[in-house]
């Protein structure tokens, strides 16, 4: 608190010399943000916030979710590396990255390079090259990060690859299984009558935790109906935290859905952690097409957790 004025977690601590007090108000002024200068913030716990190394999961099955990824980051200069799927073999994820992100992609496109609806594959015309997926070995690289200590981000179909048993290598003889207390329940949910075909739709947004840090406590998202989360007790060296949740009423805020009531205390959003590893999963594209402002905090707030040591 400052002046009477509650400066909330979350909030920048930007330091200035002198000299720069006139172009920050010019820069803070351009931008909308809120500011309070301070002598003295000995009061205040900090954490010195340092650019992750980020790869950007993106494949070559004309990719738009990555693609459209690319253009928020590149808007907002935030720096990245592209990591095709076939790439993930050779690709030392401990040693070079503190984020790997999914944006949303089909689960066999990622694994196999194909795609697959129902019990059918769909076999592209590009080179071999092109289409070779993540495979065993490349998911036991990103295994091995997640237990390092890294940070998976994920969203949309792309989920599914946290989802149901993993297991993590410790040796050539020794892997652990388990399985993050979350579960995607959107067919059952599908089968009772939920449609939602491509809408606005209300969140509850959990206040206080680091991805919700500077946030309204009720957002607008588009959504597809898939996936919806449910948590359970976690075991073990594994948490959860839920981020969002549809609301009891009031979910559709624009365009068309049948039986959103089947959506109400549902979990749009959730936070897990493993051993070191953490992972933010999102039912819904926070940056979809690049148009939807509000959610994209959302992501630059997953971005700057702060890891387990």
């Amino acid at each position: 608190k400052v002046n009477e004025e509650v400066i909330p977690a979350g909030s920048f601590l930007i330091s200035l010399e002198t000299n720069d007090r006139e172009a920050a108000n010019n820069l803070f002024g351009k931008l909308s943000v809120g500011s309070i200068y301070l002598r003295d913030y000995s009061n205040f716990e900090t954490e010195k916030l340092v650019m992750p190394r980020i790869a950007l999961v993106e494949s070559n099955f004309h990719d738009m979710d990555a693609g459209w990824t690319r253009f928020i980051f590149d808007t907002f200069s935030i720096p990245y590396t592209v990591v095709n799927p076939g790439d993930f073999e050779k690709t030392d994820f401990v040693k070079n990255y503190d984020v790997v992100l999914f944006p949303n992609e089909n689960k066999s496109i990622l694994m196999e390079g194909k795609y697959k609806s129902k019990d059918t594959y769909y076999v592209s015309g590009y080179p071999p090259e092109f289409t070779k997926g993540i495979g065993t070995e490349g998911f036991n690289k990103l295994m091995s990060f997640l237990d390092e200590g890294g940070i998976i981000i994920s969203w949309g179909n792309s989920t599914e690859l946290f989802i149901g048993p993993l297991s993590i290598k410790h040796g050539e003889d020794d892997k652990e299984e388990f399985q993050l207390p979350v579960r995607d329940v959107s067919k059952n949910l599908k089968l009772d009558g939920l449609y939602v075909a491509g809408s606005l739709v209300n969140i509850k947004l959990t206040p206080g935790i680091p991805v919700t840090y500077g946030m309204e406590e009720e957002i607008g998202v588009f959504f597809r109906g898939k996936p919806v989360f449910t948590t359970s007790l976690p075991r073990f060296d594994m948490d959860r935290r839920v981020i969002a949740k549809f609301p009891k009423e009031d979910i559709l805020l624009s365009g068309y859905a049948e039986n959103e009531q089947k959506l109400k205390n549902k979990t749009a959003a959730v936070w897990l952690k493993k051993g070191k590893g953490q992972l933010v999963l999102f039912g819904f594209n926070p940056q979809f097409r690049g148009s939807t402002n509000v959610s994209f905090k959302l992501l630059f707030n997953s971005l700057l957790l702060k890891k387990i040591q």
